[in-house]
């Protein structure tokens, strides 16, 4: 459940983003951004001022606005583009829920199976669309299947972290702590570059690759251990467990949602927070699931199981190739209101 906290922003003189970005680039961050490990506050006076002086990014700043903060130096090429080519089209993949089997054998792990017991499978795929129904092929299933448009809607909408932050699973997500503030800052500026050299304007292989190591390496920031295996901050502040602290995987996941979720817009992903079991022992496990666009594949980002960007069929496999995960349901901000724009399907022939 997620309680929302409001923010304000703070004016910014770019000689603070000028001096932070000095400690960034000969590798000061680190050290100033170190926290109390019971209260999770920055040890660091002088740090904090700082960061408190940096601009202000949440999941609305628009890309222009990166741009305008001197955060990033363009917006990538083709990323209006991205965000606004249709989303459900011939040929995308999708979650749905349907008669499902998770068995090693007799066909593939999260195909159909009749009488089986209704689950979400990620083996499915958008054909065309009849009214109000999206036709559907799905692992195993002799013919396409029929699955109310909203309830497609419901398992592949965007589910993430508002731009007001607030309270999710324990973990409060407060984009005006200074801490935050600095961390977003740092990786918009340790990945610079990278960020520099995007260019959307088609679904390369190459493009496609040079988004997923952006977020790659964005997840691989949240540094965090499972408690008993780490004494770092265990409390409830997502800036302060970024670097060392100390969380269940639910946390884990959380943490780097609050991360991720503001650079969706620059970079061109979705982002949902999925809520799983394990195959193995059918225990709770907590992840994310990015989709990049326009390509609209799908990675898994799992923080605790070191995973920062796993392809989704890979992490989705079955239990004996160690991947033992399967989708439940999602948490998170939602907007469920889909444009007619976002949906490009021929209609089915009657005959």
């Amino acid at each position: 459940m997620i309680t929302s906290a409001t923010t304000k922003s703070t004016p910014v003189g770019r000689h603070a983003l000028d001096r932070f970005r000095e400690w960034v680039l000969r590798g000061s961050f680190s050290r100033a951004a170190a926290v109390d490990r019971q209260t999770g506050e920055l040890l660091d006076s002088e740090a904090r001022a700082l960061f408190a002086s940096l601009p202000l990014i949440t999941p609305a700043t628009s890309p222009e606005e990166w741009v305008s903060q001197g955060l990033v130096r363009r917006v990538p090429p083709g990323l209006r583009e991205a965000l606004t080519t249709p989303r459900y089209r011939p040929g995308r993949e999708l979650f749905v829920r349907t008669e499902t089997q998770f068995a090693t054998r007799g066909g593939p792990v999260a195909g159909y199976q009749p009488g089986g017991r209704r689950a979400i499978t990620h083996r499915a795929t958008l054909l065309k669309r009849h009214g109000e129904m999206f036709m559907v092929e799905v692992a195993g299933a002799p013919t396409p299947l029929l699955f109310p448009a909203n309830e497609v809607y419901r398992l592949n909408e965007p589910r993430g972290i508002p731009a007001t932050g607030g309270t999710l699973t324990g973990v409060q997500v407060d984009y005006n702590d200074p801490l935050m503030r600095a961390h977003l800052a740092a990786a918009a500026i340790e990945l610079g570059d990278a960020i520099a050299a995007l260019d959307l304007s088609s679904p390369t292989p190459q493009t496609i690759e040079a988004q997923r190591r952006l977020v790659y390496r964005l997840a691989s920031r949240v540094r965090m251990a499972y408690p008993g295996h780490g004494d770092g901050y265990a409390g409830h502040r997502a800036a302060s467990l970024l670097s060392y602290g100390v969380g269940v995987c639910f946390v884990q996941r959380t943490v780097a949602a609050a991360l991720l979720q503001p650079f969706a817009r620059l970079l061109g992903f979705d982002l949902q927070l999925a809520v799983g079991r394990t195959l193995k022992h059918d225990v709770p496990h907590g992840f994310l699931i990015i989709m990049l666009r326009p390509s609209m594949l799908r990675w898994v980002c799992d923080p605790a199981w070191q995973e920062p960007a796993t392809d989704l069929r890979v992490a989705f496999f079955d239990a004996g190739w160690g991947h033992d995960r399967r989708l439940v349901d999602f948490e998170g901000d939602a907007e469920l209101s889909v444009s007619p724009l976002d949906v490009d399907l021929p209609e089915v022939e009657v005959a």
